[in-house]
């Protein structure tokens, strides 16, 4: 059993970098843990369909539950911005507006991105074998556009240094996933290569 990723010696701050596989662009990510929240601040350029540059701001109480998104997209035709927050009852809010569709998620998935996949692996105790099917407000890049949407992970096996194989499956489609010892991505399949840090025993540590 993986009981929590918490309880192990973290970084006040963690670099990552990420080069997409099926679409060109980069993510440059930085992780900060400090003593009342978890934020993280990414930017990312994107050259699919459109040249665009993304900024976001993640933050997640100390047990990685998530509170706040804050994200802005640019192109040469302008930029858009959006937040997004839940509260201690559950309620989610984009901006002033309530949301009600998006009652009973916990966590978010932005779908240009490997580090939301971070969030209910750092947040979840895991036992090998055992699915988990979790309600996510799906963020689209580049419209913005949010959705609930229904995803399952399963812890297939950890190693004695730390990392993990979870299965991530959403509809159709389903990715087997290697993490390191602090719950980043360090390889997703067909998808993004991690470029910082770049060799297998070098995971973050926050």
């Amino acid at each position: 059993m993986i009981d929590s990723y918490n309880s192990r010696p973290r970084a006040n701050t963690t670099a990552l970098g990420w080069a997409a596989r099926s679409w060109p662009g980069m993510e440059h990510v930085i992780v900060s843990v400090g003593p009342a929240r978890i934020t993280a601040d990414s930017q990312m350029i994107l050259a699919d369909g459109d040249l665009a540059t993304v900024d976001y701001r993640i933050e997640c109480d100390v047990s990685w539950r998530f509170r706040r998104l804050d994200v802005t997209v640019r192109n040469a035709a302008g930029s858009s911005r959006m937040s997004l927050s839940v509260d201690e009852e559950g309620h989610w809010h984009r901006a002033d507006a309530a949301q009600p569709l998006l009652e009973g998620c916990v966590d978010i998935d932005i779908d240009r991105t490997p580090f939301t996949n971070t969030l209910p692996v750092r947040r979840l105790a895991w036992l090998p074998g055992t699915p988990r099917d979790l309600d996510m407000a799906y963020v689209s890049i580049p419209d913005l556009s949010v959705r609930p949407v229904r995803q399952r992970y399963t812890l297939l096996s950890g190693s004695d240094d730390g990392e993990a194989m979870y299965r991530y499956e959403s509809g159709d489609f389903r990715a087997d996933l290697r993490l390191d010892a602090s719950g980043f991505v360090a390889d997703y399949p067909g998808l993004w290569d991690r470029i910082w840090p770049a060799g297998p025993d070098e995971g973050a540590s926050a």
